[in-house]
């Protein structure tokens, strides 16, 4: 089983190439500019429209700051699309997809780390199955919820009767869920449940599994969910199950020990002034992007607010939301997680781990794909693109702005290659003033509809920004046994 250490899983290992100095423009701090980007500029007006459209959104200097970062991101791609510019060799594509290539780097220095590590043994094995610490059980479930009319649970039961009295005369457990159990979750893996401790599942069912001795089975079990039969397998049964459990484990436990050997090994320190320093760098991170001052050091090397700064920018919003409200001692240890991850990186070079050409070709061909699909959905494909880069940029925002678009993310790190390669900036009191309208936008429509007590309030929550697809939601069956 491929997986990663516990520090490359927590942050992805993303990371961003910090924008070249050469490249900066100075401008005078200006109220009526909040945003450029080469030759585009977003007006506070403009940016007050952007922030003021969606409904139900909390208007903070936080949302102001992101909508005008996002701008600059894709009014730079639009203009490098435009004039044929953007960065398709396989040179910037290398920088542009820096994070990934990172990680498979770094998975393939894990994998030659655990392949010298032994497999759990056969005592090891015996021992947790016959633990009370935990269980593999197998189950078929025919679905009845308590709101189900009565002629429907007993046309259930029925069913579950029949389903049992078929395992009795010796049918294969594993084949008759695949047939007939309505828990999508377990039916296509035979029935089984992952390994779980006591208390795991809903009473009833829970204190009907752990009655089970090796091999045996229950009769019906009644849960909120449905008619349940559950089956605590041979040991021989689930043994290469508790090997992957125990392998899992054991791993997990062996890379918390090899990370904290890494730090020790090269004297990493982290600096006592490294919270405030990156407080104080997420407040201003344009002016912090090249600060060489330090928040950690190790052999042969340190990470600067820079560093940290690059690290930062390619994260999700949500991670740069909560490192703002972090405490000390998380921002201590994330400052340390991200140390490590230079180490591991530095070891895999020293091993000259690299990519395979298919892993290449993949991250190349995504690369390239995700230029097409972003120009499509901006319409940057036709001959007037170029002369109307800022209409295109103003009418892609109002079609996010609409709901017509999902905000579609630019691949790997282009965004942080096009600020390197173009000048940008970010006006801060353009932007305040871009907030300053749009409260007062916000203000008159609320004025319009009505009495406070008839209006919708905002919600609570940051910037205006779709997160990650939501995870998949187990109706029903799913939860089967499950108490969450």
């Amino acid at each position: 089983m491929r997986r990663s250490l516990p520090v490359v899983s927590s942050l992805v290992l993303l990371a961003a190439l910090a924008a070249c100095d050469s490249f900066k423009q100075t401008f005078t701090a200006r109220r009526d500019i909040a945003a450029e980007a080469g030759d585009l500029k977003l007006a506070p007006d403009s940016l007050a429209r952007i922030l003021a459209a969606p409904k139900g959104i909390q208007l903070t200097k936080d949302a102001a700051n992101f909508v005008s970062n996002l701008w600059v991101d894709y009014a730079l791609f639009a203009q490098a699309a435009a004039t044929g510019k953007l960065p398709r060799d396989s040179a910037s594509a290398v920088k542009a997809l820096w994070p990934e290539v990172a990680e498979l780097r770094t998975q393939h220095w894990h994998d030659s780390i655990a392949s010298r590590r032994g497999q759990p043994s056969t005592a090891a094995i015996d021992s947790l199955y016959n633990s009370n610490d935990l269980r593999i059980f197998q189950h078929i479930l025919v679905g009845a919820p308590q709101a189900a009319k009565p002629d429907a649970k007993a046309a259930a039961k029925k069913k579950a009767e029949a389903t049992l009295a078929k395992l009795k005369g010796g049918a294969d457990f594993g084949q008759v869920a695949l047939e007939v159990s309505d828990d999508p979750g377990s039916k296509m893996d035979g029935g089984f449940l992952p390994p779980g401790p006591r208390g795991r599942f809903v009473p009833t069912f829970d204190s009907a599994a752990w009655k089970l001795a090796p091999g045996a089975m229950t009769g019906l079990v009644e849960s909120p969910f449905g008619y349940h039969i559950i089956k605590r397998p041979a040991e021989a049964a689930v043994a290469p199950r508790l090997a992957a459990y125990l392998g899992q484990l054991n791993s997990g436990k062996a890379d918390s020990t090899y990370m904290e050997a890494l730090g020790k090994a090269n004297q990493l320190d982290i600096a006592k002034s490294a919270p405030a320093d990156m407080k104080a760098a997420a407040l201003d991170p344009e002016a912090s992007k090249g600060s060489s001052k330090r928040l950690t050091s190790f052999k042969n090397g340190e990470l600067t607010v820079g560093e940290y700064i690059r690290w930062v920018r390619a994260l999700p919003p949500q991670y740069n939301a909560q490192l703002k409200q972090a405490n000390d001692t998380v921002l201590a240890q994330f400052a340390k997680v991200l140390s490590l991850n230079l180490l591991l990186l530095r070891q895999a070079d020293s091993a000259k781990v690299g990519l395979t050409g298919a892993e290449w070709k993949s991250l190349y061909d995504r690369y390239n794909g995700g230029l097409d699909s972003l120009k499509s959905d901006m319409g940057l494909a036709g001959p007037d693109s170029a002369r109307n880069a800022q209409q295109t940029v103003n009418t892609y925002f109002d079609k996010l702005v609409s709901g017509q678009m999902r905000i579609r993310p630019m691949p790997g790190a282009l965004a942080s290659l096009l600020r390197e390669q173009t000048r940008y900036r970010i006006s801060d009191p353009g932007v305040t003033r871009g907030l300053e309208l749009a409260l007062l936008q916000q203000a008159k429509r609320d004025s319009a509809a009505g009495p406070a007590g008839a209006r919708l309030q905002p919600a609570p929550g940051g910037p205006p920004v779709p997160g990650p697809p939501a995870p998949p939601h187990d109706s029903g069956a799913s939860a089967t046994a499950d108490k969450k």
